[in-house]
């Protein structure tokens, strides 16, 4: 028997929220109705991302609260979880901006994902919207993306952010790739990467000197190239380091001020069950005003079949937020 879903009492999908579900979600279909326009979102700190805004055509519902859809890792502002949440958010009436990060692309991996500097990229979203006149803000963050906007959310507390909106979210990163590495057998191990990187890092507190490395049965139990990983030891402290408390959405969550929706997978490969669970716990045993919780059934770590059920369940969250 498939186990039921986990949702809080009442939760359903609004009628007529979401476009036609046999339409297919390709951008010059999927994105008819919608202004649609490439922007650039400047740092402090010297950088550049892109992002895409979406908004309603001209006419279309229009909803109060705009949302900023983070990616996840080896993730990007136009491909997969972002991609759909973003269109099905903005055909709903939402404003949105699906932004890039420095943890976009191989960003996680070579030398620039700092995963502690990503709060600068967040800084940078949320500036374009309050240019544009937008004042009742969502983050949605998808797995990393999940993570890294808990963890803005905590550091930052902009008044004009309403909801954190998270999906497929672990409880920590490092937790989790110790885990996995631990499960397939990892070469080198957790222990032997944790020594070289702290070396690194305290060697070099400026960043001028940094190695590529590769984990064979980093994701799988064998020696083939799709189951290695490749990192820094610069990006590996910052995102999977065991000193990196950003990384650690158990810890960082009790810090949260607003609405927190948790939409988890049912068979989440990455995910461990309990962590959805678990995270909805711990914030509302540490005062968050509200928590919702919902799996998704059938659903794997990127929704794969199940992204109009994804979709559903967040335009009907962010739907329900102040403002709206």
């Amino acid at each position: 028997m498939a186990r039921p879903p986990l949702s809080r009492p009442g939760w359903r999908t609004p009628p007529g929220a979401l476009p036609d579900p046999r339409r297919r979600y390709a951008f010059g279909r999927a994105d008819r109705g919608l202004a649609v326009d490439l922007v650039e979102l400047p740092t402090a700190d010297g950088h550049r991302w892109d992002g895409l805004l979406l908004r309603p055509a001209a006419g279309g519902s229009r909803r109060r609260v705009a949302a900023i859809v983070i990616h996840g890792s080896v993730g990007n502002y136009l491909a997969g979880v972002p991609r759909r949440v973003a269109l099905g958010l903005a055909h709903a009436g939402h404003t949105v901006l699906s932004a890039n990060t420095r943890m976009a692309n191989f960003g996680t991996f070579f030398g620039g994902g700092l995963l502690h500097q990503a709060p600068l990229d967040l800084d940078a979203a949320l500036a374009d919207l309050r240019r544009r006149g937008y004042g009742r803000i969502a983050l949605v963050g998808f797995s990393m993306g999940a993570t890294m906007v808990t963890h803005y959310q905590a550091l930052r507390a902009p008044t004009d952010v309403v909801g954190l909106l998270t999906l497929a979210h672990g409880r920590s990163l490092p937790n989790s790739l110790r885990r996995r590495w631990t499960r397939f057998g990892a070469r080198p191990g957790y222990e032997a990467i944790e020594r070289r990187a702290r070396l690194v890092v305290e060697a070099d507190p400026d960043g001028e000197d940094d190695a590529v490395f590769v984990v064979r049965r980093a994701s799988g139990p064998t020696d083939d190239p799709v189951h290695a990983e490749i990192w820094t030891y610069r990006t590996w402290w910052s995102c999977r380091g065991p000193e990196a408390p950003h990384a650690v959405s158990a810890e960082r969550i009790r810090e949260v001020r607003v609405p927190v929706g948790l939409i988890q997978a049912e068979h989440d490969e990455l995910v461990a069950p309990e962590e959805g669970p678990e995270l909805a716990r711990i914030a509302r045993e540490s005062g968050v005003p509200r928590v919702d919780l919902v799996v998704v059934p059938g659903a794997d770590h990127v929704f794969t079949g199940r992204e109009d059920a994804l979709v559903a369940a967040c335009v009907d969250w962010l739907g329900r937020l102040p403002g709206d």
